[in-house]
């Protein structure tokens, strides 16, 4: 029994012992001068005096500290009490991806969303001179939500600092440790790049990349035998995330990604070309769910020339497909009422004065009129099943000459809300999901009056920080309004707690995330709930 539990460490009470490493042992404590839970993490009685340990101890803090990334868990405070050094961290409710990979593999998708979040983490610590040097499952913290946080940052190294590593020990878990590593090279961002690829292939497959038996075949492997399959040792495992791990874990450092976020990308690519493989034809899948266009949307710039067709460039889950059925029609209904106004013109100019002589004509050019069409939309019980044809007179109630060009971001709000409400059909009606932001273009908000463009911005940054979701608010009755975007994360609770929750362990307040029902046939009231 360890005897800190229970006792008083300066203004900290340490309620219990969340756990040890070779640099400490973290305790949840309560901070009786801010009154909160924290995790205190204290390094031993047996190190305390050891000068090397003590500076790589003070570094940890400092790295973390200076690190403004989400997933990098907040540092509240760090110093020394009764010539104990210590830092205190924001407490966290989850458990280490170790813990969740020894119940089993992760699915895909999801071992790769853990993956990105950490590689973000890495990426940030980079910019800032700083390699981890220790990326293994049990220095990441997965919550419930799967919000993933790295953490132990006490073997960090900084570029131009004298190395710590003393004679006859190797920090680092061998496990995932780089090849050059091992002949004693200066570490970079390419070897935690390679830890996190080796971390990868556990959470897909539930095994080490090189099990070895000994120390000495485990380095054997890491230095020359080729890179593992996972999809050889799971069938789940896609094809594709084969030549990703192979390039990660690539033996010359310069052979791997360029970023560690570039190495989560990739995977999310190949994950999701996997999927639109087995996926049905997206077209028949999505034409009952597309939601019409705004109906007021912003004219292109002076001089700007008008974009006829949606530019989607985003790396994400949006496909091109989505938006091309609408764009057909529409061409096609322009062309039908070109024809009738040719059939009519040639009606008119047959017809004669009273005298017969044949009326005068005068031709004034006009340009076509712009014709969007919309989609029938779908009964709360309807199925994704293909929809017939649109008419082409459909959305008369506003008239086509009335309504603005669509511009390029808008296209691109489409596209993505267009799939997105698909994914949140299917797989979040009637559950609870944060939502991040909710926008109307011509409203003043933030310091500025909103526009598609700046929309869609928010949006794409949401979406790379969280994997966010958009939806059009005229698609769910649990809005007040049909005219807006809706940007939530990609998580689902049964209840409200969950997604508050969320919000708090992203730090963010009611001003930038609260819990939203999602729903088609449920009515407003009761479906927004704050901390």
């Amino acid at each position: 029994m360890d005897t800190r539990v229970g006792q008083r460490f300066g203004h900290y009470e340490l309620t219990a012992l969340l756990g040890k490493g070779g640099m400490g042992e973290v305790y949840e404590a309560y901070d009786t001068d801010k009154g909160r839970k924290v995790a205190l993490k204290i390094l031993p009685d047996q190190y305390a005096q050891d000068e090397r340990y003590r500076a790589r101890f003070l570094r940890e803090s400092h790295a973390a500290a200076i690190l403004q990334e989400p997933h990098v868990i907040p540092i509240h405070d760090w110093g020394e009490i009764d010539g104990n050094l210590y830092i205190d961290m924001r407490l966290v409710q989850g458990q280490t991806l170790h813990e969740l990979i020894g119940k089993g593999p992760l699915e895909p998708d999801r071992a790769v969303a853990i993956v990105q979040q950490i590689a973000e983490a890495l990426d940030a610590a980079h910019e800032e001179g700083l390699i981890h040097r220790d990326v293994k499952p049990q220095n990441i913290i997965v919550t419930r939500s799967d919000f993933a946080y790295l953490v132990d940052f006490g073997i960090a190294e900084t570029h131009g600092d004298v190395r710590l590593t003393m004679a006859g020990t190797q920090i680092g878990s061998f496990a995932y440790m780089a090849p050059e590593r091992f002949n004693d090279e200066p570490s970079t961002p390419a070897s935690d790049i390679y830890s996190l690829a080796c971390l990868l292939y556990e959470a897909l497959t539930g095994d080490l990349p090189f099990p070895g038996d000994s120390y000495e075949h485990l380095i054997a492997a890491h230095v020359s035998s080729p890179p593992p399959k996972p999809s050889e040792a799971n069938k789940r495992v896609p094809a594709a995330l084969d030549a990703v791990i192979a390039r990660g874990m690539a033996k010359d450092p310069d052979d791997r990604y360029g970023t560690a976020s570039a190495f989560g990308r990739a995977a999310q690519r190949a994950v999701r070309a996997s999927a639109e493989v087995a996926a049905p034809d997206v077209n028949t899948q999505m034409a009952p769910w597309i939601s019409p266009l705004p109906n007021s949307v912003d004219p292109p710039a002076p001089g700007r020339a008008t974009r006829t067709g949606p530019t989607v460039t985003l790396e994400d889950a949006v496909t091109r497909s989505s938006s091309v059925p609408i764009l057909i029609i529409g061409v096609i209904a322009a062309l039908v009422l070109g024809a009738l106004g040719v059939v009519i013109g040639l009606l008119v100019s047959d017809r004669s004065t009273p005298d017969n002589t044949p009326a005068p004509t005068t031709v004034t050019a006009q340009p076509p009129p712009t014709v969007t069409v919309q989609a029938p939309a779908p009964s709360p019980t309807a199925k994704p099943t293909a929809a017939p044809p649109p008419s082409p007179t459909a959305r008369a109630s506003v008239p086509a000459t009335a309504r603005p060009p669509v511009d390029a971001a808008v296209a691109q709000l489409r596209a993505i809300a267009a799939q997105d409400r698909y994914i949140v059909k299917r797989d979040g009606e009637n559950l609870w999901v944060p939502q991040l932001s909710s926008k109307r273009p011509g409203v003043f908000d933030e310091g500025h009056t909103w526009d598609n463009s700046q929309i869609l911005q928010e949006h794409l940054r949401l979406r790379d920080q969280y994997g966010a979701l958009l939806l059009w608010s005229g698609d769910w009755s649990v809005f007040d309004a049909p005219d807006f975007w809706v940007t939530i994360a990609p998580f689902t609770f049964p209840t409200s707690d969950g997604a508050l929750q969320w919000c708090r362990d992203q730090g963010l307040s009611n001003n930038y995330c609260f819990a939203k029902l999602i729903s088609t046939t449920h009515p407003r009231k009761g479906t927004t709930a704050l901390n």
